[in-house]
């Protein structure tokens, strides 16, 4: 009878075990082989196009043949976020002051705020699902530029641009600047594993950080000189987003 009761209950063990148990160790080694399945981010490492100007807001330029400027993000900063992700946009007409959020980009219920690098107002939005990581398709009417401007002072502004030779090695320190920062954020072992020292940045590893790296991050790199997202946020006219 003991022994009977014994199996019993290595029987209902194993049982616990198939039904229970091992969907959570399967769900636990999806989500470590997602992670380690992550790509290294190239956008670092590749000749910005000609005809393309980088500005300090990580966001990029290209002159119409009218005067106009066509805005983008640069695809390194989409490149950390990864896809999908969600774009919040200005509105066309909409006028944008330089500093001024531009655009949202969120993914994984977090956002950051990338800001404008010239005044004007806004001709026309770009809707289109963006690549990330890669400079394609910027030098057409489609591509990946998220809008159309009518700019004010353009001439007292590209000066201070990267173009060429200048943007690479512009992005190249950023990227250096990023990888510093985000290897001394992290906390979660298996991300510290990624990213060890002299480990590239992988695509998409935004998404697998919590608030406050996003926070820390648009702090360092996209606030305007001086202030904090919170500070920027609480600042009355704080409330003209995109």
């Amino acid at each position: 009878m003991v022994l009977a009761l014994v199996l019993l209950t290595f029987a209902v063990m194993i049982a616990l075990d198939y039904f229970v148990f091992s969907k959570r160790y399967q769900e636990y080694y999806a989500r470590g082989s997602a992670k380690t399945a992550l790509q290294p981010l190239p956008a670092a490492n590749q000749p910005v196009p000609d005809g393309i100007f980088l500005q300090s807001t990580y966001t990029w330029g290209r002159m119409g043949k009218s005067g106009e400027i066509y805005l983008g993000v640069h695809p390194m900063l989409l490149g950390l976020v990864g896809t999908p992700c969600e774009l919040e946009f200005r509105a066309r007409g909409e006028h944008v002051a330089k500093g001024d959020p531009l655009v949202r980009i969120g993914r994984a219920g977090r956002r950051l705020t990338v800001r404008s690098p010239i005044a004007g107002r806004v001709d026309r939005v770009n809707r289109r699902e963006l690549g990330v990581a890669l400079w394609r398709g910027v030098a057409g009417h489609g591509g990946d530029w998220l809008y159309r401007l009518q700019p004010e002072r353009v001439a007292e502004e590209v000066p201070r641009w990267f173009s060429g030779e200048a943007a690479a090695e512009w992005t190249r320190r950023r990227y250096d600047d990023l990888r510093a920062y985000l290897h001394g954020a992290v906390a979660d072992q298996h991300l510290g594993v990624m990213l060890a020292d002299g480990g590239e940045l992988p695509v998409g590893i935004l998404a697998e950080l919590d608030e406050r790296v996003w926070i820390g991050l648009e702090d360092r790199f996209l606030a305007p000189a001086g202030t904090t997202r919170t500070e920027s946020e609480g600042r009355p006219g704080s409330e003209d987003r995109p």
